[in-house]
Formats: structure tokens, sequence, C-alpha cells
């Protein structure tokens, strides 16, 4: 752990200098949240199974995206406290396969979203697990913008997809049998335990989203420990990316030899989960260089509450999962409020 806490360089320092202007930052934010939100669309179509060989997949797709992004950034240091980041991303995503199942995607998203664009939010904002609080201009905006996108977010959760539906009828079809049983009171506390524990473990997997950048933003906080960070947050993409690829391929191992060597793996879904994971790689590069340029107090809110929008425009454009004039109303109304909540978040302006 000293290893990681204090790398020692022996090359060329590096200044620690901002080398994109605001614009560029905006600019990051608009990629991220179109590549956040479209980055399943490839493979909305295609069976996944249980999901873990798509997740396996779709990080080579994200490793590889970091190598093009270190190659183009001219291959910078490698940073080894980064790659805690990038294992933390990857156990939010395995347990949120857990959590879906058990929650639903609405709720489940809801959960981790919020918990997600909190932690990341103050981490930022009130300097915590040693990183330097960010000033913004106008704080009373920032918070205003906060708030309101947590509302947006509890106003999508009133969209109801048809495969949320078929879900619906399947429970309530469970439910009547299981009031006929004569175990209904165990069944109940059953389902109750398994509630909560979906909704905590839903909150941890947003906790662990929120922390992903909490290692990248150390370093280039604490230039005196690591002489050669800059504040080009593409500079440790593949370190994270690096990461996400290690992590995975051990949770794939552990899941094959609990599957006793047979995997759930669709032929169909390898190469969308590839390209998905390309787009993945894209958004977050995209979201850790807003972070470097406008501060995580701004760029968090506003790529935590952009991809739900874009994905459920593509839910209602090509997927056609969500139909009808109440989900299209709701949709309307969550989208201006989030508008807002945009509008209040950039007012705030980085310090």
């Amino acid at each position: 752990m000293d290893f990681l806490l204090n790398e020692n360089v022996t090359t060329t320092i590096a200044p620690l200098t901002q080398p994109y202007p605001i614009w560029a930052g905006y600019l990051a934010v608009v990629i991220s949240v179109v590549f956040f939100g479209s980055n399943f669309v490839p493979a909305a179509k295609y069976p996944i199974g249980d999901g873990v060989s798509f997740q396996f997949f779709l990080c080579c797709g994200i490793w590889l995206t970091g190598v093009i992004v270190n190659l183009i950034v001219g291959n910078p240091p490698f940073y080894p406290l980064v790659i805690i980041g990038g294992v933390l991303w990857t156990s939010g995503n395995v347990l949120s396969m857990f959590v879906i199942p058990i929650n639903g995607l609405g709720l489940s998203m809801l959960l981790w979203c919020t918990s997600n664009l909190f932690i990341g939010w103050a981490s930022g904002h009130f300097g915590w697990f040693g990183l330097k609080a960010e000033e913004v201009q106008y704080p009373v905006y920032n918070y205003l913008g906060v708030t309101i996108a947590v509302i947006s977010g509890l106003i999508f959760l009133g969209i109801r997809s048809n495969q949320n539906k078929e879900n619906l009828e399947e429970n309530e079809s469970l439910s009547t049998q299981l009031i006929n049983s004569t175990n209904e009171k165990k069944i109940f506390t059953k389902r109750t335990q398994m509630r909560i524990l979906g909704c905590f473990l839903a909150i941890l997997s947003g906790v662990l989203f929120g922390l992903v950048f909490t290692p990248s933003t150390y370093i280039q906080d604490h230039h005196e420990k690591y002489p050669q960070s800059t504040k080009n947050g593409l500079h440790y993409i593949f370190s994270m990316y690096t990461g996400i690829l290690f992590s995975s391929l051990i949770y794939y191992m552990i899941y094959i030899i609990c599957k006793r060597n047979r995997p759930y793996i669709s032929i169909e879904s390898i190469f969308p989960a590839f390209i998905s994971g390309i787009m993945w790689g894209i958004a977050q590069s995209g979201f850790i260089l807003a972070n470097s340029v406008l501060s995580q107090a701004i760029s968090f809110p506003l790529i935590s509450i952009g991809p739900g929008t874009i994905a459920t425009l593509w839910s209602i454009l090509y997927i056609k999962d969500i139909r009808g004039k109440r989900n299209y109303l709701i949709f309307i109304i969550g989208s201006l409020i989030r508008i807002v909540a945009a509008v209040f978040i950039i007012l705030s302006k980085p310090k």
C-alpha cells in the first residue's frame, strides 16, 4: 500500500497545468452523456444471459479504448494507485447484476445513480478521502442543481416499459400463488428481506461508482507526492482501464469455477459487448477529462443525470419498449426538470 500511495518517479518532472479550456470540459460532458446513454444500444436486441460473460467482453473493449487513448496522449506514466478506481467500478458493475433481478431496473438505477451522484459530487465539493475541496463561484446554484437532479430521477422512476409490465404481471401471478400457500408469512418476510438487501446493494454499487475517480483526483491534488502528475485526466485512463480488465478477469474466473466450467456465453452478444465497451470507454474518458477541467462538483451532477435521458430516448425511438402517452408525458416533464438542474449547475461556474 505504501508503494501505491508514494510512487517514486525518476523521469523529468511534468508541470501540474490545465491543458484544456473550460469549453472543452463542457464538450467532454456532452460526449460522455451521449456515449453513456447509448453504450448498451448495440447489445439491446441480443441475449446476454446472466450478464457475466457479457461484462467480461465489454471490459475487453474498455481496455482496448484505454490503450488507444494512452497512445494518443503520448504514453504518460502508469499510476498503480488508479488501478483501484477500475476495481471499484467493476465491483459496482458486478453488484448491479445481482440487484436488478431483485429490485427491477427502474428502482435499481434510481438508487445507484442517486448515491453515485451524491458521493462523486460531495467527495469533490467537500474534499472527502484526502481530496482538495473544489469550490464553485455560486455554491447555492450548485446545491439547487444537485437537488433538482435527484428529484428528476424520482420522476423518471414512473416510466413503465413493456418489459416492466410483463415482469409485473409475472410477479402478480406469483404473489397470488404465494398468498394461497400455507407459508405466506415466511415468504412475505423473505421477500421483504431480499428487497432490503437489494436496495442496500444498489446503494453500495452507486457508492463504488462514485469513488471511481478518487484515486486519479488524489494524484492530481497531491503534486508533491506525484511530481509527474498533470491536470490532464486522460493521462490516468490506461491505469484505470487496466484495473477494470484485471478485476473483471478475476470475477470471471470465479464465475467460471462456480459454474463448473460451463459459463453462459451467447456468441451473438460478444461483438456487441465489445462495441459497448468501446463506447463506455469513450464516455468514461470524457468524464475524467470533464472532472479535470470543470471539477467534480460540476461534472458529476451533469454526467449523472444526462445518460438516463438519452437511454430513455433510445428506448422510445429505437428499442420501442417504452410506449404510451403517460410514459411520453413523464419523459418530457422529467427531461425539462433535468434541463433546469443542468442550467443551475452550469451557472454555479468552476473557480
